[in-house]
């Protein structure tokens, strides 16, 4: 999509579209089906908006932090969420790092706590954010050790494992950023671009 239409796009849309089209932009694999989860930051007042936009399809928005008057999100899909934390390395991670309750639930809310100690300056950030990110638990430890030097690549995350791999992912999630953004111009409501899956 060009430059041009998109800003012709956000000159001429509702405050609704431009929202969809933010939301597409930072969140579109996991509105596409194709990703476990996403985070964004937005301006206060956003969370209750896409929770109320996002009812009806399969896009959960959980609120993790308010600080100076921006919203961190957290958008999934809670079935995929449930089953990307079931599997043994990303159990692992997290029980590591002390995730004593691994369900949807209590890994949002241990997630919500571990942030808000980072924003305080209380505790260090919280790296296993990655992992519920569905980033490769051994990219998310190679940062971890590398204090995010000497990747092998870096677009949606730094990848230390498995370049090939990762750039396969990227190119995914590029297609799925332009798809939506496309049903966002062409005046699809954002409920429908995440139902569509």
């Amino acid at each position: 999509m060009s430059a041009e239409v998109m800003m012709e796009f956000l000159n001429e849309c509702s405050l609704e579209s431009r929202l969809g089209f933010f939301v597409a932009s930072h969140c579109a694999p996991v509105l596409k089906g194709i990703k476990v989860s996403n985070i964004m930051t937005s301006e206060r007042g956003t969370w209750k908006r896409l929770v109320k936009i996002l009812e009806g399809s399969q896009v959960l928005c959980s609120l993790l932090s308010v600080q100076k008057g921006r919203e961190i999100l957290l958008l999934y899909r809670y079935e995929k969420l449930r089953e990307h934390l079931q599997k043994e390395k990303v159990r692992g991670f997290l029980e590591e790092n002390g995730y004593e309750e691994i369900t949807v639930a209590a890994v949002i809310l241990r997630l919500r706590q571990r942030y808000a100690g980072y924003v305080r300056g209380s505790q260090e950030f919280p790296h296993e954010l990655g992992v519920i990110l569905e980033y490769p638990v051994e990219d998310v430890k190679g940062f971890i050790t590398n204090k995010g030097k000497n990747c092998l690549a870096e677009k949606y995350w730094k990848v230390y494992h498995n370049k090939e791999q990762a750039e396969a992912v990227f190119a995914r999630y590029d297609h799925a950023r332009e798809a939506a953004m496309e049903e966002i111009v062409a005046g699809c409501p954002l409920r429908e671009v995440a139902a569509a899956c």
